[in-house]
């Protein structure tokens, strides 16, 4: 019986937990990457995008992150040349079950070396 009332009062503390930690994102750094030598007359456009969702309003599948997998993804696709000039797009639609939310990323990368 004892226990029980443990239980018990233990659940809102279980739950308030769960829904505050479901609201903590991954920051992004927008910034310098360091030598800013590039080849300003070879441009190319990459872009990258990521999506999550969000499951019955409450829990958030991927959701959180998707900010800074697109920017690793942007990098990745970038490979050494120099990524300037990043434009974020943020879309979303609703599904059965949730919301779609997906972050659209697309900047333009230089080849370094050349000044």
């Amino acid at each position: 019986m004892r226990t029980s009332r443990i239980f018990k009062g233990l659940w809102p503390i279980l739950i308030a937990g769960t829904l505050l930690s479901a609201c903590k994102s991954v920051p992004v750094q927008f910034g310098s990457q360091g030598d800013e030598k590039y080849d300003a007359t070879k441009p190319l456009v990459v872009s990258a995008e990521a999506c999550g969702f969000q499951l019955l309003v409450f829990i958030p599948i991927r959701t959180n992150s998707r900010a800074a997998r697109a920017l690793a993804d942007l990098r990745r696709e970038a490979g050494e040349d120099y990524i300037t000039d990043i434009k974020v797009r943020e879309k979303w639609r609703y599904a059965f079950w949730g919301t779609m939310y997906c972050t659209y990323m697309e900047a333009t990368a230089y080849p370094r070396g050349k000044t």
